[in-house]
């Protein structure tokens, strides 16, 4: 229920403002996310269609090693401002 709601709110923040940055705090707690599987990225230069992919890798359901694997396929080919 908790993503459904982030998913909503993620997706409407996107829709009306598709041309901002992301939010530095988001940026950031992703950097340090991916810090744990020992993944290294400028997030800050990621468009947010990317950085939301990031977000919901490293918060979803799945075990550690196939966390890492889809959070390295996301840094594989990023999508950029």
């Amino acid at each position: 229920m908790t993503r459904l709601i982030v998913a909503v709110i993620l997706s409407v923040q996107m829709a009306t403002v598709s041309a901002a940055d992301p939010n530095p705090q988001l940026v950031r707690g992703i950097e340090l996310g991916l810090n744990r599987y020992g993944l290294k990225a400028d997030v800050s230069q990621f468009a947010t269609k990317t950085v939301v992919r990031l977000h919901f890798a490293l918060h979803g359901t799945e075990g550690w090693i196939d966390t890492r694997d889809e959070l390295k396929a996301i840094l594989r080919n990023p999508v950029y401002k």
